[in-house]
């Protein structure tokens, strides 16, 4: 799942949000798009257990819009 997180804003924030979904789902594999505040999630874990522990630990999210093509990537990558 591809979030916008409201506070993404650097390396220091980027772990305290990981801190928070591995808190719940310690597998979870998570990816930070700082420059545009993206957090891709792959996770069993619920869309709303995902953005309740984010806000729990300050970082407001709501779910981000997928790309015209389908994917959710964060664009971290290019």
């Amino acid at each position: 799942m591809l979030f916008d997180v409201l506070g993404l804003v650097d390396e220091t924030t980027a772990r305290s949000i990981a801190f928070a979904v591995h808190a719940l789902d310690p597998q979870a594999k998570i990816t930070a798009n700082i420059g545009r505040g993206r957090l891709l999630v792959e996770s069993g874990l619920k869309e709303n257990d995902i953005s309740d522990a984010l806000r729990a630990a300050g970082y407001p999210a709501t779910l981000a819009p997928e790309h015209a093509e389908g994917t959710t990537c964060c664009g971290s990558c290019g």
